[in-house]
């Protein structure tokens, strides 16, 4: 449900059943007012008789003149008045229809939207993910997404602060590369991803230690990217640093670069296998071994709606295409989330 939509409350003559949830009651001050009290009253108000609003009802004409008359004691005030076989609204009767038709229309409106977010394919989505490949995994699979549910907007916020735009409810679930250690975030493992040396030419061995890599000529991420910043820090630990001859923000810019033989590049399993890269070559980092763990992100205890399940869903299916191994704790949390 979009933020723009409103909600018109019904005339009198539609009186759906929403007021069926008998043991929901409704304080203002003193007094206690139970709903279907609300419903037996406006459907009277609407009949002006009470044995036709009883058979609308489907109850007996001396139990709803009960339920009336409990109504009017809770109120300390009559509803209506009786003239003969007549019945007519009080002042106090008309400013209580007043306001019961106000709880009814918001009660519709409650109803209406939460069966948009559980059930129909309406209204939009909010995703944080950090920038990068993950940021273009996510916007590629919009496409997707929307040829499926049309009627679904989504809104990719790419930032560093995933775990934030969830927190302050700007995104309605996040993609980062950091377990939260805040007690109102729940973090579900997807899966773990490896770094490669790729380059235009195929090498004789599968692997490439560290400080080998070290002195090719490398194009890379800027110094903010987080790859790039997982790449400064294993350098930093072995006393050297990282002296790239290109530096640029953009995917396809460096594979582009190192299909030309400008340079080497070390990017994630994620960016190697979701491009196009068959016709570059790769070799698994060691000495040490660079990896990083991919996670899910959403509040604690949040209501997933109907946009967050299916678009989680499609991500997963893409990431299992992708033949990442996600773990068996990892699909038993997903389930339980979807």
């Amino acid at each position: 449900m979009t933020s723009g939509s409103s909600f018109e409350p019904c005339p009198l003559c539609v009186m759906p059943d929403i007021f069926a949830i008998r043991r929901i009651a409704l304080r203002k001050g003193l007094i206690l007012i139970e709903l279907r009290h609300l419903k037996y009253f406006l459907m009277v108000s609407k009949e002006l008789h009470f044995t036709k609003a009883a058979e609308k009802l489907g109850i007996s004409q001396p139990t709803l003149s009960h339920q009336i008359k409990l109504l009017e004691q809770e109120l300390g005030a009559p509803l209506f008045n009786r003239i003969g076989k007549k019945i007519e609204l009080t002042k106090v009767g008309e400013i209580v229809q007043a306001e019961a038709l106000n709880i009814q229309g918001s009660i519709q409106n409650i109803s209406s939207q939460i069966e948009a977010f559980t059930k129909v394919k309406i209204g939009e989505l909010k995703v944080a993910v950090l920038p990068g490949e993950m940021t273009d995994l996510i916007s590629t699979l919009c496409i997707q997404f929307n040829q499926l549910y049309p009627d679904i907007k989504v809104f990719v916020q790419s930032t560093d602060q995933v775990e934030k735009a969830v927190l302050e409810n700007q995104a309605d679930f996040g993609i980062g590369f950091h377990s939260s250690q805040n007690g109102l975030m729940q973090v579900i493992k997807l899966y773990n991803e490896e770094f490669y040396l790729i380059s235009n030419r195929k090498h004789g061995s599968e692997s490439i230690s560290f400080s080998a890599l070290l002195d090719k000529p490398l194009v890379l991420f800027p110094r903010i990217h987080q790859c790039r910043k997982i790449l400064d820090k294993t350098s930093d630990g072995m006393g050297k640093q990282i002296e790239p001859i290109v530096e640029t923000s953009s995917i396809e810019s460096i594979l582009n670069l190192v299909r030309s033989g400008i340079g080497c590049s070390i990017v994630s399993r994620t960016l190697f296998d979701f491009y196009d890269t068959e016709d570059l070559f790769f070799q698994r980092i060691e000495n040490p071994y660079l990896n990083r763990n991919v996670y899910l992100t959403m509040k604690k205890n949040a209501f997933v709606n109907f946009a967050t399940r299916s678009f989680i869903k499609l991500f997963v299916r893409e990431i299992e295409k992708l033949k990442f191994n996600i773990g068996k704790d990892s699909i038993a949390a997903l389930n339980n989330l979807l």
